[in-house]
């Protein structure tokens, strides 16, 4: 099995459209993990949220992360993290620790904001557009310190898949 690919980015920046082609083009398993954790938690993002708030959701998030880079089966995970995720130093700690290969897709806030402007997630919801500014940049920061590779991710996500496959080491991705 080779190393878990992690995609991120900030929200809207197309990390689950991406990560499911890659990992279709790649034969391996996709994870979402946002998805993972409504799954088991059967409860959405937002209900958790409200319901047990943000340092809950974290700290779920955290355990999520770790379960499935530790436990990925007889595939390479394509995980795509949630856009929060990598802010918090043991999620960034747990990509080293497992030998993730980190793939920052980056887009332009415009193109982020207009695909979650009327989404109901939580930093959405809770937040102007200036504040979201504001977090797209600290966190662009963040991605761009943790990952292997940046790709700037401008909606044509098949032409993204195949850049981050050419610029993956074959001997890192190798397969059982």
């Amino acid at each position: 099995m080779g190393k878990p690919i992690v995609i991120c980015g900030f929200m809207g920046s197309g990390k689950t459209t991406v990560g499911r082609l890659l990992a279709k083009r790649l034969l391996d398993k996709f994870i979402d993990l946002d998805e993972e954790i409504e799954q088991t938690q059967k409860m959405s993002i937002p209900n958790i949220f409200k319901e047990k708030g943000e340092e809950y959701f974290r700290a779920l998030e955290h355990v999520t992360l770790q379960n499935v880079l530790r436990s990925p089966g007889p595939f390479t995970p394509v995980v795509a993290v949630g856009g929060g995720t990598l802010m918090d130093p043991d999620n960034a700690a747990l990509l080293k620790e497992y030998e993730c290969y980190v793939v920052y897709l980056s887009t332009d806030f415009d193109i982020c904001y207009e695909r979650i402007k009327s989404s109901n997630r939580p930093l959405v919801m809770q937040n102007t557009r200036e504040q979201l500014r504001t977090l797209y940049d600290q966190r662009h920061e963040v991605y761009a310190g943790l990952c292997n590779t940046q790709l700037y991710n401008h909606g044509a996500p098949e032409r993204t898949v195949t850049n981050i496959i050419s610029l993956i080491n074959p001997l890192s991705i190798q397969k059982l």
